[in-house]
């Protein structure tokens, strides 16, 4: 993966030092508004998907999310990944593993999607796939929003639910004397 960067600009020369100071504390605190992971993990994103040229297809794409700490949130990773136009990247083979706080992973599959830039929005017109331990939920489109971590399924939707282990069947247990 290659990760592309636009070179720092430099300061004005007009601008004297104190208006200098002055800018770069403004800057500073508009960083201290926004949460460190979510500007941080968005730059890379950015960087990474936006460095994308026009129409290239580039193979074996993976883009990790991490918290503030350190953990890992999301790991997406494409077989391909092709820009289509200023906002949009199209991917193939999406797999997205998203890693919750109660140590549940989900994992989720497309094998077609378009993720916009600009609304951070992940959509997959194809069947769609969502595991977890105890349940697989199938689909035949999405739509995941990851700034939220929230998603939709359309289409026809079938939802299996795992044995938990849990024995519950109260016509054995009312049976028995």
């Amino acid at each position: 993966v290659a990760v592309f960067a636009e070179p720092d600009k430099k300061p004005d020369a007009q601008k004297s030092d104190k208006a200098a100071k002055s800018d770069s504390k403004k800057k500073k605190a508009d960083k201290e508004k926004q949460p460190a992971k979510e500007s941080s993990d968005q730059e890379k994103e950015d960087a990474v998907l936006g460095g994308i040229p026009d129409q290239q297809t580039f193979y074996g794409l993976r883009i990790p999310n991490f918290s503030p700490g350190g953990k890992l949130l999301m790991l997406f990773a494409a077989d391909s990944a092709k820009r289509i136009d200023n906002r949009d990247i199209e991917m193939n083979g999406l797999k997205i593993e998203i890693h919750n706080d109660d140590g549940s992973t989900f994992h989720v599959e497309m094998a077609h999607s378009v993720f916009n830039l600009d609304t951070r929005i992940l959509k997959s017109d194809t069947p769609t796939t969502i595991k977890r331990d105890d349940f697989t939920i199938e689909g035949q489109r999405a739509e995941f929003h990851t700034k939220e971590r929230f998603g939709h399924m359309y289409g026809d939707v079938k939802m299996v639910i795992f044995n938990t282990g849990d024995d519950t069947n109260t016509d054995q247990n009312s049976n028995s004397k």
